[in-house]
């Protein structure tokens, strides 16, 4: 069995959705652009750093897992909302300009004035665009990951550049 020290290098990659039939099967939702991509990862792991035993088949627009040993729902419901992690070292290599979400968490967001609104917390698909989370002094913001609001992404800085106004 695989096991890594889930403070290594695991990344945060898909969750595991809502069970599907009788026979233990589980939905996955990725957070991979397109979602199939995720079936390209040979090694999934869990929070702790276990690997994930199980097989991932595309089923119409769902992607779904059969979990080795699991024959019923109670197998698998456990895991709903259980977040999914691959190694760092599996991503593939970037294009010069292209990064990872992971590699924004933390980031500053300053606005195009240069005044620090805060820190990247999170970024998270919600269907229709990507939103990323920033802790602020006071109240967070939530952003649309989109041309009209970014203008500027500097991962040598660690900042990202907002066409923001402060309030």
């Amino acid at each position: 069995m695989i096991k890594r020290n889930p403070k290594e290098d695991l990344i945060p990659i898909a969750k595991f959705g809502k069970t599907h039939g009788l026979v233990g099967h589980i939905t996955i939702i990725s957070f991979c652009n397109p979602p199939e991509n995720l079936l390209e990862y040979k090694n999934l792991f869990y929070e702790n750093g276990e690997k994930i035993c199980a097989q991932l088949n595309q089923k119409n627009k769902k992607i779904l897992a059969t979990l080795k040993g699991s024959t019923s729902i109670d197998d698998v419901a456990y895991l709903v909302n259980k977040m999914i992690y691959i190694s760092k070292n599996d991503l593939p290599t970037l294009n010069d300009g292209e990064f990872y979400w992971e590699d924004l968490i933390g980031m500053d967001v300053i606005n195009h004035s240069g005044t620090k609104l805060g820190a990247i917390e999170k970024i998270e698909n919600h269907g229709a665009t990507d939103l990323i989370f920033i802790k602020t002094t006071k109240d967070d913001l939530i952003i649309p990951f989109i041309n009209d609001f970014i203008q500027d992404v500097d991962l040598e800085k660690k900042q990202l550049v907002l066409n923001w106004f402060e309030e």
